[in-house]
């Protein structure tokens, strides 16, 4: 049985294994931020959802998820199949010390509010989150709500980083290895989340 997503420690930001020189150098930025900085070579974001962000003043924030088998993260995957991605986790006890906002549910609901910590957190239907039924647009907006980070977030503050399988994981030790030396997160395959 799955990991009740209300008692998970980890939240989790998906990203294109081709972003990560950029973030290991400058940190993992919002998408705005990294437009800007001509730092982002694969933007995985939906449109429509990037005018909704703007919408809610939530664009300059890098969005977490809270658990890594979103909808979001599958539609992604499906489409782009060349693709080989990874997630990023923080926990979120370091979360909540810093202060990050919560969107209580997918930022095209009606249902998306955004709040302080404590209050998001009670504000997101868990209930709804926990049948993960895709089908069901309350349990999807639910399982779409996201945790902000402020931008930029080095990754001093990663805990562990996802990847699908043991040739990724080389990969991002290599990489990890020469751009930053001695990393302080773990690098850990697990094809399940892919």
């Amino acid at each position: 049985m799955a990991k009740r997503i209300q008692d998970n420690k980890l939240l989790y930001h998906m990203t294109a294994l081709d972003n990560l020189p950029n973030i290991f150098q400058y940190g993992l930025l919002s998408r705005n931020e990294a437009i800007r900085r001509g730092l982002l070579l694969t933007d995985i974001a939906d449109k429509e959802i990037v005018g909704k962000r703007q919408e809610l003043h939530i664009d300059n924030y890098i969005p977490f998820h809270f658990f890594e088998k979103t909808p979001f993260a599958g539609a992604v995957i499906k489409n782009n199949p060349s693709k080989d991605f990874c997630f990023i986790a923080i926990t979120r006890e370091f979360a909540q010390k810093s202060r990050f906002q919560i969107c209580t549910a997918h930022p095209l609901s009606a249902n998306a509010g955004v709040y302080d910590w404590s209050i998001g957190m009670q504000n997101i239907n868990w209930l709804a989150a926990e049948t993960r039924n895709f089908n069901d647009n309350e349990s999807k907006n639910a399982c779409m709500a996201e945790c902000l980070a402020v931008s930029p977030l080095y990754y001093s503050a990663f805990f562990c980083i996802f990847v699908k399988d043991e040739k990724s994981r080389i990969f991002v030790d290599d990489l990890a290895t020469s751009i930053i030396g001695n990393y302080p997160f773990e690098i850990w395959s697990n094809d399940t989340f892919f």
